[in-house]
């Protein structure tokens, strides 16, 4: 398969910044593969993708050393902005960069992409730097925000951005990597996403970041209005609040709430229970789809083993939404208190969504709290024994 010309001559731009180079034309990927070395510049070696994706013009970095992480990712970054500097300017557009070891995107911070991707990061991520958080090793722009539960793709369309949203409706997490692992998985963009006629021109930041405070402020009130509307019913739920795994009634789920995009650019907004086929509601309107969780959440008890309410202090703390807490927690010690007395005062203080008052916490030894007007003891990660005793502050 024949190379785009700007693959080509990024190619050649290595070469004459003196790096040496092994090339591996990937055709059936419509990619090339490069090893770099450079003995004044890098201190390690490089794997470098030139790719096309949604659009854009990608560089994937990836190097095999044992520096540093932060020195790793300064060095990646410092080569890409020479990068930018010194390569043909018409050739820079729709140029990004992406380092595979931390998941971080690179860009030209003052051209439209660069400016693009700060304005993710402080209307998405309050600030927080932007990772790329999927599975896919060669990804184009794609964004998986803490608010939402599902991910986003931003691709460039003449001279607009086009916003798209995850086709199939799967939880934002279900793209994301564990740690710097990433698994060699690819999938198409109309597998993954639907375009949606959100756009906003490519010059105007205003727009753009309307666009984005916007569709964050439309899925945060949806979420808000699904968390409150299960809380009539159970109202310790989403205490121990991870992402969206928690207890309702004691019995551990992990719910998600979307709001997809057909191809005729309706809008369709549902809540799932992850891990079940039980779909607990779905409809044209934000309105329409709490009245339906409401009738879904009413008719009954969830289906499940409940944990107790010392469990799911536990369980939430230590990250296992588990239904066999015997498993964590091997025993409960309580001392001047009864085990009765203790679960229902932690039912009661997990409803009032009261703050865990931490004594001290460290890895290796034993985590020791105050909570519903008790001291509990209990090792950092499980499993172990639970001590339970009245608080001196009580």
């Amino acid at each position: 398969m024949e190379f785009t010309h700007w693959k080509r001559r990024l190619q050649d731009h290595f070469e004459r910044m003196g790096f040496s180079l092994l090339t591996e034309r990937l055709a059936s990927q419509d990619m090339v593969k490069l090893e770099a070395t450079h003995g004044a510049f890098l201190f390690f070696p490089v794997t470098i993708h030139l790719y096309e994706r949604s659009g854009w013009k990608m560089i994937a970095f990836e190097a095999e050393t044992q520096e540093e992480p932060q020195l790793v990712e300064q060095q990646i970054a410092s080569l890409f902005q020479l990068l930018m500097v010194t390569f043909q300017e018409e050739e820079r557009e729709f140029l990004l960069g992406f380092h595979a070891n931390t998941g971080r995107y690179l860009t030209d911070r003052n051209a439209p992409v660069g400016r693009l991707v700060r304005l993710i990061e402080e209307c998405w991520y309050d600030g927080d730097v932007l990772r790329v958080e999927t599975f896919d090793p060669f990804p184009g722009l794609f964004v998986a925000p803490p608010f939402a539960h599902q991910s986003y793709a931003f691709m460039p369309e003449e001279r607009t951005w086009r916003l798209s949203v995850g086709r199939t409706g799967r939880p934002a997490n279900d793209y994301r990597f564990d740690g710097t692992i990433l698994a060699p998985h690819r999938l198409p963009e109309s597998e993954l996403f639907t375009m949606t006629p959100l756009t906003a021109p490519l010059e105007d930041d205003q727009a753009i970041r309307h666009l984005l405070e916007k569709e964050r402020q439309t899925i945060a009130a949806f979420h808000e209005r699904a968390m409150n509307t299960i809380r009539v019913y159970d109202p310790s739920f989403g205490f121990a609040w991870r992402g969206t795994q928690t207890f309702f009634h004691g019995v551990p789920v992990n719910p998600f709430a979307q709001r997809l995009w057909l191809e005729n650019g309706v809008t369709r907004y549902r809540i799932l229970q992850q891990g079940s086929t039980r779909l607990l509601a779905s409809g044209e309107t934000c309105d329409a789809v709490i009245e339906m969780l409401d009738d879904a959440i009413s008719s009954g008890e969830p289906d499940g083993q409940p944990v107790s309410p010392i469990g799911q202090l536990i369980l939430g703390v230590w990250q296992q939404i588990e239904s066999d807490e015997a498993t964590y927690i091997t025993q409960v010690d309580c001392r001047g208190i009864s085990r009765t007395q203790a679960d229902n005062r932690i039912r009661h203080a997990l409803a009032r969504q009261e703050t865990i008052n931490w004594v001290h916490r460290a890895p290796n030894e034993n985590d020791v709290c105050r909570f519903a007007g008790l001291k509990l003891t209990f090792p950092h990660r499980p499993p172990g024994v639970v001590t339970i005793e009245r608080s001196e502050t009580e």
